[in-house]
């Protein structure tokens, strides 16, 4: 099962969600599509078990985050070490953000997908809050999720591109990220 999840990435990854077939996936594996379908239905399926599968592996990565660390790090070093997980693992797993955008997740697969996104949240608004302690929990959290979204937008503008302007496009990422927060961890005027 695990050998098949890995070709349907590869098939995903190149060809999209939509274009992507069980044929494609069951040729790309070596076995028949009645061996396919001994394991996942159809499809969609095999697109909720490869985000599952995905949003899991994931997840522990960004939880291997040192909290410590990223406390005692410079505001876009700390920036960069969190958004690097995220871009790596995107980098290596394509198809993850094809999933992610087209594909219909399942009730539960779509919930282990917010699930992951909270935990991305919950790590950068840990970090927030640790660098300044007096900063409302609410304010933390949505800062995190501002930081989330434009890591979000900035994902498809980095596949696909040469080493060179994919280190660029990172690097102002992290620089507008890191400007973005400098106002959020000063502590207010009295």
């Amino acid at each position: 099962m695990a050998s098949l999840l890995d070709v349907a990435g590869r098939i995903f990854g190149e060809l999209g969600y939509h274009a992507a077939t069980t044929n494609a996936i069951a040729a790309g594996a070596k076995v028949s599509p009645a061996t396919l379908y001994q394991f996942f239905p159809d499809k969609e399926a095999i697109a909720n078990a490869l985000v599952a599968r995905y949003a899991m592996d994931l997840a522990k990565e960004e939880r291997a985050a040192d909290t410590q660390k990223l406390a005692s790090a410079s505001l876009e070093e700390a920036i960069r070490q969190v958004t690097g997980v995220v871009i790596e693992f995107h980098r290596r797993h394509p198809a993850f953000r094809t999933l992610y955008a087209e594909a219909p997740l399942s009730k539960d697969t779509a919930e282990q997908k917010r699930l992951l996104v909270q935990t991305f949240i919950d790590i950068v608004s840990k970090m927030l809050s640790t660098r300044n302690p007096k900063l409302y929990r609410q304010d933390a959290l949505w800062s995190a999720e501002i930081v989330h979204t434009a890591l979000i937008g900035f994902l498809p503008a980095l596949a696909g591109r040469k080493t060179s302007d994919r280190s660029r496009m990172i690097d102002a990422l992290n620089q507008m990220l890191a400007r973005y927060l400098e106002p959020v961890l000063k502590p207010p005027k009295r």
